[in-house]
């Protein structure tokens, strides 16, 4: 990557600089020319908990403390200070990596047990993870979970301390940079405001429009001699729903008392256990959320946000020439992390596949089936069972026109969950070889519902595949 040091900070990226969201430049002499004549970027002093850090002048700073349904969402660069609330206003369908951070009182990450603190639990991101560089000022070190895309910096055991946690894509050098500043803040220093432009509502960044939100199949019908058997090796046993029931996704995991008053309406949620362009915080999510949860009749879709089709255009993308490791990677990542959410042998993970544009038979198809035939073989090897979601008209249709050929190096997923936003509420497409009670539906796409009081931003989803309980 051509990179700069300006103002104490290290940025990627060319002439036109800042951008935050830095993609790696080429190693020429463009890129030396880039570097010389990137502008200096402006720069604030961040004050919390008895530190100060320095971030990008331009990045909104949102104090939790004081508005606690703040969204703490990884796809925007932000600087979030306090605890997050309960039940966090994430938009629905999120996804990617950006830089962003986050300082979250010590009390709070050090709890990790009861409802109201469960934010920052033992969860992935938290534990583990190899140290990259020291931080003087404070005594501490920056720990990198390269999986995750992030860094995190515990400051102390007092009242006072607190746990620093920053979020990249493409490159941890900015974040690095940013974590390398931190220090005492002076004695009496106030604490940062919230930023005018955080006051307004989070807008969801767009930086490439992805496909269209999926309508109609590409596949009409299935060939007669088409056998009836597509998953090898068998699935092993798991408990599913007798009848389909209502679902539904959103971006953070609600608070457990939410989670009590939505259950007179739906039977499933969706819930992202990881993945490098998950683009929210896990929020309430922990292994004793998913035990009370269960224990109310909920039925869970375990989600994992990894890399994305080649032409995606946004976030972190397969490569082509390691979409078979790549996929191998994504699997056992995930199979961790619903380990540590205590989700064991036989649970379904579903891979998030977002939709894309592509011809059947191009080289994103062909990246795309290589990297979920990867996943699929390693769930199955290791005792979960292979889920995918998708577009009908991407993902889904790729897949099954790959099973259909019986394509080299696919392997067909056990489950699949499919986007088609015709706002019907039924499992009945004719057009699928995958039998009704292994399929879920997301019929509609992102929408305000309010139960009991409070409002979550929420897909809709018909559930007849198999569930985590």
């Amino acid at each position: 990557m051509a990179v700069a040091a300006v103002s104490g900070l290290i940025v990627g990226g060319v002439a036109v600089m800042p951008s935050w969201a830095a993609s790696d430049a080429k190693k020429s002499r463009a890129g030396s020319v880039a570097a010389k004549a990137a502008m200096k970027v402006a720069m604030k002093t961040v004050v919390y908990q008895g530190y100060e850090l320095r971030v990008p002048a331009s990045w909104p700073v949102y104090r939790l403390d004081k508005d606690p349904s703040t969204c703490v969402r990884y796809d925007i660069h932000a600087v979030y200070l306090g605890t997050p609330g309960a039940n966090e206003r994430c938009p629905a369908g999120l996804i990617g990596r950006t830089q962003t951070v986050s300082v979250i009182p010590s009390t709070v990450v050090a709890a990790g047990s009861g409802a109201e603190v469960t934010f920052q639990r033992a969860q992935p991101g938290l534990t583990g993870g190899t140290p990259v560089r020291n931080v003087p000022a404070v005594r501490r070190a920056i720990v990198r979970n390269a999986a995750r895309r992030e860094l995190r910096v515990a400051l102390g055991k007092a009242a006072l301390g607190a746990t620093v946690i920053a979020t990249y894509g493409d490159s941890s050098s900015a974040v690095e940079q940013v974590l390398a500043s931190l220090r005492s803040a002076p004695r009496g220093a106030r604490a940062t405001a919230q930023s005018a432009a955080a006051a307004v509502p989070q807008r969801a960044a767009a930086p490439v429009q992805p496909a269209p939100p999926p309508t109609t199949p590409r596949w009409q019908g299935v060939p007669a001699g088409w056998p009836t058997q597509i998953v090898v090796p068998p699935p092993p046993p798991r408990p599913r729903p007798l009848q389909p029931v209502s679902g539904f996704d959103t971006c953070t995991a609600p608070s457990l008392p939410t989670m009590k008053t939505w259950r007179r309406a739906y039977g499933a949620i969706g819930v992202y256990i990881g993945g490098v362009n998950s683009a929210c915080a896990y929020g309430n999510l922990s292994a004793s959320w998913i035990r009370s949860a269960a224990a109310m009749g909920w039925g869970m879709l375990p989600t994992y946000v990894g890399p994305q089709a080649p032409c995606y255009g946004y976030g972190v993308m397969i490569n082509p020439k390691q979409a078979a490791a790549q996929g191998r990677a994504a699997a056992a990542d995930a199979i961790s992390d619903a380990k540590t959410f205590g989700l064991g042998s036989g649970t379904p993970i579903y891979y998030d596949m977002e939709a894309y544009n592509a011809s059947p038979g191009s080289s994103c198809v062909s990246s795309v089936l290589t990297f979920l035939g990867a996943w699929d073989r390693e769930m199955s090897a290791s005792g979960f069972v292979p889920a995918v979601y998708s577009s009908q008209d991407s993902g889904i249709a790729d897949m099954q026109a790959a099973a259909q050929a019986k394509a080299p190096g696919f392997t067909a997923p056990q489950a699949v969950w499919f986007a088609m936003w015709d706002g019907q509420r039924t499992l009945s497409d004719g057009s699928l070889v995958w039998p009704t009670a292994e399929r879920s539906k997301q019929y509609q796409g992102p929408q305000n519902v309010t139960l009991g009081g409070t409002t979550l931003n929420i897909d809709s989803d018909l559930v007849a595949g198999p569930l985590a309980r």
